[in-house]
């Protein structure tokens, strides 16, 4: 019952709806709905009390499914919202309902306690970071879910800098920087048979309201708050990159040449001199493009040009 009550009051932002009524059409008694209001109160809804009965004044900065969808204005990214206080892992919550959920599906928890980035590697998600997965089902072949990365990818950045004014980057294969340091992370997993991608699922991790120092990376990552030396609101943040990854997503299964543009001019990593270690080795060189499919093209000291599908890519000086 105090989930309907929640779910009307925000329906009704800014509005007067009396008591009597809600007890009325919820067939409960205006004391139950009292002690509705005092917990959702409690939880941090700002809910004014009158003869006029109880109003919500302001949405509430909370991971919540209604308050999420109540920000989009999107065709299919975020239709269904799942919302977690806490889950090991929104990727892999996804990955476990991804063959039946409905395309545009978002699994958000407001922490990680097992949190991954690529190969595995630990990604450190407390409270105060936006860790949100999406289940997408472009109609590609698997030999281009690399579209769906660099999508994503382009989407963050976007939403970075249209919210915030970031000069934001992308460093390849899937990191989004600012100021050359680590803001968030894209990790990209897919469902798929030989002929066919069932479907992808984009893990979308951002450092927005977290201290720079209590990040494992210090020094090599920064946050939202800490660049603009203040906090910024998570459900305008999610809103904002889901409504932007609806957009780029539309372009998966036709032409890709604007994702890939940008997807290339704001690139931390071409024109760089870089390491790259992969499964064969490592190697240095100069990132020279990026291919269609995702991979990057990478010119040796003696004019080699390889193309690197997968593998750890790190920055070194800037290229002249």
């Amino acid at each position: 019952m105090r989930e309907e009550i929640r779910k009307r009051m925000v329906q009704r932002l800014g509005l007067w709806t009396s008591g009597q009524e809600l007890a009325a059409s919820l067939g409960i008694s205006r004391a139950a709905v009292w002690k509705a209001v005092s917990s959702l109160r409690a939880e941090g809804y700002d809910i004014e009390a009158s003869r006029r009965g109880y109003r919500l004044s302001t949405i509430p900065d909370l991971l919540r499914e209604d308050i999420i969808k109540g920000g989009l204005d999107t065709k299919f990214v975020g239709r269904t919202v799942i919302a977690h206080p806490s889950l090991p892992s929104t990727n892999a919550e996804a990955k476990r309902i991804g063959p039946s959920a409905e395309e545009g599906t978002v699994v958000v928890a407001e922490v990680q306690t097992a949190g991954r980035g690529r190969m595995e590697r630990y990604w450190h998600s407390p409270r105060g970071g936006l860790w949100m997965s999406v289940i997408l089902k472009p109609k590609i072949p698997p030999s281009q879910a690399f579209r769906v990365n660099m999508a994503a990818s382009v989407a963050v950045a976007r939403a970075l800098g249209g919210l915030y004014d970031l000069d934001v980057r992308i460093k390849w294969p899937n990191d989004i920087m600012v100021r050359d340091k680590k803001i968030s992370g894209i990790l990209t997993e897919i469902g798929a048979d030989m002929d066919s991608l069932d479907y992808a699922v984009v893990g979308i991790g951002i450092n927005a309201n977290i201290d720079q120092r209590s990040l494992p990376e210090e020094g090599r990552a920064t946050s939202i708050s800490w660049e603009l030396g203040r906090e910024v609101l998570l459900v305008e943040l999610a809103s904002r990159v889901l409504t932007e990854l609806e957009r780029c997503s539309k372009e998966l299964a036709s032409s890709f040449d604007q994702v890939h543009l940008e997807w290339s001019q704001r690139s931390a990593t071409l024109g760089r001199r870089v390491r790259i270690t992969t499964r064969n080795g490592e190697f240095e060189g100069e990132a020279v493009d990026l291919d269609a499919d995702g991979a990057l093209l990478v010119e040796r000291d003696g004019g080699q040009i390889d193309r690197v599908v997968a593998g750890d890519c790190v920055h070194l000086r800037p290229s002249k």
